[in-house]
């Protein structure tokens, strides 16, 4: 029952969107579900990482970006992630972000803005096609081609989604005041 108020209250929050599993609007694996991807690819280091290497104390946050090389608001989430780090790991959390950039972009973006969580390589975007979050308004050949709608999952240690966010627009992203309110109420 207290999940569901969190969920409930969340998408009462104008701008950011948490649905129950039973809600259709959000593309990709639902609330509740098990994550459904080993979440196999290189960090920006180029070494191999899964959902298991990854995974915190009690879980992980899940954020799909576009690019962290030419996507301005991307750059800008992960920027604003790496800033407020330490309020999910005191949860206990990590933080990763996937982006369908190559290893060396996100090297580069890593080391320029000192980000301290991992970043993934999916430079085919395949992990997002494999989810269904794949943004479908970019046709082969395009540019954007394989980016995901920008979501973020918070999964718990045993690999549930315990929650997951998403902007109807790429330029906004969920509001992190939310998604830590959330993921501490999750934890009580």
């Amino acid at each position: 029952m207290k999940k569901l108020l969190v969920l409930l209250f969340a998408t009462l929050v104008p701008g950011t969107i948490a649905v129950a599993a039973t809600d259709g609007a959000i593309p990709g694996p639902a609330v509740g579900a098990e994550f459904p991807h080993s979440l196999n690819a290189p960090d920006q280091r180029g070494q191999d990482q899964s959902l298991d290497t990854l995974m915190g104390e009690n879980g992980l946050v899940l954020v799909f970006v576009r690019s962290a090389d030419w996507c301005r608001f991307c750059k800008a989430q992960l920027v604003d992630l790496n800033q407020r780090l330490p309020e999910f790991q005191a949860l206990g959390l990590n933080v990763v972000a996937i982006s369908v950039d190559e290893v060396a972009q996100i090297a580069k973006f890593s080391e320029t803005q000192q980000i301290r969580f991992t970043l993934l390589a999916d430079p085919s975007g395949d992990i997002n096609l494999q989810l269904g979050i794949r943004d479908t308004k970019y046709p082969v050949g395009d540019m954007a081609f394989g980016v995901p709608s920008p979501i973020l999952y918070v999964v718990d240690q045993t690999g549930t989604i315990s929650a997951r966010y998403m902007e109807p627009t790429y330029r906004t992203r969920p509001d992190l005041d939310v998604v830590l309110r959330n993921a501490t109420a999750l934890q009580d």
